[in-house]
């Protein structure tokens, strides 16, 4: 049977289609809902009209694919939005259902997603949150979700370092105590770009992002040529997609700030995240 799962982020909207548990497909539209949101509270109604649109579009492709169930779910920017629910509302009215992901069950689903051996610890960094998670095959033992990613730190910080560097230190260190692991993996969008900037992709191939092993070095010297050029140069960087392309070296920054505060100087990327994780958790047993 197919299933398609469609995730709302604050930064983009992602389709994935699959064949049981097996992903046949993945879509990505960037949308930016949770642009402005750190400084609001709200959810802008020009980003909800389009981000609407975006599930909507993905939807009617999924019925088209003859998709047997379609999951809709919504993570930070518009579980912590005041009007979230004039969002859930614009949905409503075109037929679609959405689930709002709870905080830790967002950092469960990225390790379901995620998972491989041993004892792992799950780093997700999205547009509006973080989420680390540590366990092993038997299930989690630590589970922390924390309201700062691209376009928070974009609304409060611009791209300025010393900003960006002290509010990330002072958010993180509330991940208090993590538990020991052996592996470190990372997932979602800040991860996903900066291997395609590493490899120089001109067209985003999942195979060689899935397993990838970055460097802090490698984060760190990436996000610092980034700083240094200005928007229309970033705009030619193959691997960049446009609309990352003002908010990445805050996405950076925390990467590298997080993996630091671990004392990991490699991770492995996932391909592989909370959409498989949705259906291995909510969906698809």
């Amino acid at each position: 049977m197919k299933y398609a799962v469609i995730d709302i982020g604050s930064n983009s909207v992602r389709l994935m289609v699959s064949e049981d548990l097996e992903r046949i497909y993945k879509k990505i539209n960037t949308t930016r809902l949770g642009l402005g949101l750190a400084l609001t509270g709200r959810l802008d109604s020009a980003r909800m009209a389009e981000t609407a649109d975006a599930v909507e579009n993905y939807v009617r492709e999924a019925k088209e694919e003859q998709c047997a169930e379609i999951f809709v779910f919504a993570t930070e920017a518009v579980r912590s939005a005041a009007n979230r629910e004039e969002f859930v509302a614009l949905l409503a009215d075109r037929g679609i259902e959405v689930k709002v992901i709870a905080s830790e069950d967002e950092a469960r689903l990225g390790f379901a997603g995620a998972y491989t051996d041993g004892v792992c610890c799950v780093l997700d960094i999205g547009g509006g949150s973080a989420e680390l998670a540590v366990g092993d095959s038997s299930g989690l033992f630590y589970a922390k979700s924390l309201p700062i990613g691209l376009m928070r730190i974009y609304d409060r910080c611009q791209e300025n370092i010393e900003a960006i560097d002290a509010y990330v230190a002072d958010t993180i260190r509330q991940y208090g105590e993590v538990p020991n692991f052996d592996n470190m993996l990372a997932i979602g969008g800040t991860a996903t770009t900066f291997v395609a900037i590493k490899e120089k992709m001109k067209k985003y191939d999942a195979d060689i992002v899935d397993g990838y092993v970055l460097t802090k070095r490698d984060i760190d010297e990436m996000t610092e040529q980034i700083r240094s050029i200005d928007m229309q140069s970033r705009l030619l960087l193959p691997g960049l997609e446009s609309k990352r392309a003002n908010v990445i070296v805050g996405g950076g920054r925390l990467l590298s700030a997080i993996m630091g505060m671990l004392g990991r100087e490699s991770l492995v990327v996932r391909e592989s995240d909370n959409q498989e994780g949705f259906l291995k958790v909510f969906g698809k047993k």
